[in-house]
């Protein structure tokens, strides 16, 4: 099992928080043509600053190599770990967490991993996600559905600092 590490940038949009959703290349193995958050695998060059700090630097890494975002690691909030079912393709430990995009830059795709992206409210994008205008994956949705009850970013980041992240392990 690969660890992992994934961001939902959020910023303050003209209609309350959004949320950062890139389209995964059609091409790739793990979730292909997916809406996901800038994410990818712990490298052993993440490990530099000590095994703890990993994960935060390496979804750091990954928002500036998919998106062109510029992340704070230590302003990084935690929201949850995930760990993939037996039987797929790829089985990653990912941990998940939630970052005040305000002040970032503009959104630049990799155009290999990440080929689109959108910032959406997160009801707007749990409601594509229903009609099929967007693939979502599990994780996804439950980070989409738990940012519904927050309506600005510095409120979702003090709400997640506030409680411990959440582990969703496969059922055997």
């Amino acid at each position: 099992m690969q660890p992992a590490a994934t961001v939902a940038p959020l910023r303050d949009g003209p209609h309350g928080l959004e949320v950062l959703l890139l389209k995964r290349s059609p091409t790739l193995v793990f979730a292909p043509g997916a809406w996901v958050f800038p994410g990818g695998r712990v490298d052993p060059a993440d490990h530099r600053q000590g095994a703890d700090r990993a994960p935060r630097l390496a979804a750091v890494r990954e928002a500036a190599e998919e998106a062109g975002l510029l992340l704070d690691p230590d302003a990084l909030v935690e929201v949850a770990h995930w760990t993939t079912p037996p039987g797929q393709p790829r089985r990653y430990a990912t941990w998940f967490f939630v970052a005040d995009a305000n002040r970032c830059g503009g959104v630049r795709v990799d155009g290999s991993e990440a080929v689109d992206y959108r910032w959406l409210t997160p009801a707007d994008a749990l409601a594509a996600g229903r009609q099929h205008e967007l693939t979502l994956i599990r994780p996804t949705i439950a980070t989409l559905t738990e940012l519904l009850d927050f309506p600005d970013v510095a409120t979702v980041l003090a709400g997640f600092a506030a409680r411990r992240a959440t582990h969703h392990l496969p059922r055997p």
